[in-house]
């Protein structure tokens, strides 16, 4: 009986955390928020705003791994670094920062 109850309780939490798998364009949302939340000018919020997400969606990987995904954006071309996010539960979790 025990294990029949851990059955159902992995199933429902594998389909809880891919329903809730966050999407490519929910990334490029939220990396566009937080980039005009640390900028500093009105200029740049500006530009973030109009132009941010084609710009981040040119430097964004996105690897789906069913129950979550993993979102590099790399922009060290240009000089402002690169970060990595996991998405799951509908939220982003940066795991690593690299600053140029």
């Amino acid at each position: 009986m025990k294990r029949i109850i851990s059955i159902i309780l992995l199933i429902v939490i594998v389909f809880v955390l891919t329903e809730t798998n966050p999407e490519r364009s929910t990334y490029l949302e939220w990396i566009t928020h937080e980039a005009m939340d640390q900028s500093s000018t009105i200029v740049e919020k500006g530009i973030l705003s109009f132009a941010g997400e084609k710009v981040f969606d040119m430097g964004t990987t996105h690897s789906d791994y069913f129950i979550l995904s993993v979102y590099k954006t790399d922009f060290t071309e240009i000089g402002l670094g690169q970060i990595t996010c996991i998405g799951i539960f509908n939220k982003f979790i940066p795991i690593s920062k690299k600053e140029m």
